[in-house]
């Protein structure tokens, strides 16, 4: 029981310390993915392009690497 326990501890350390390291990515890939996915499904133009969710979250997802590596945004 206690292996399973420190198990867990060290998994959550885990989870814990990659949401602090890559946390601009995720918020770029959750926030601005989820604004330019909105505004694509608005778009008469956008909304019949197939795919278009992935290329929004894409985007998203490659604002938040710049930041990260950047260590600040746009």
């Amino acid at each position: 029981m206690r292996e399973i326990i420190n198990t867990m501890k060290t998994l959550m350390e885990i989870i814990f310390n990659h949401i602090e390291n890559w946390d601009k990515f995720w918020f770029g890939l959750i926030f601005f993915g989820s604004i330019f996915n909105a505004l694509a499904e608005k778009s008469t133009y956008l909304s019949s392009m197939a795919n278009i969710s992935l290329i929004a979250f894409g985007l998203g997802a490659f604002i938040g690497l710049v930041a990260k590596y950047r260590g600040e945004w746009l």
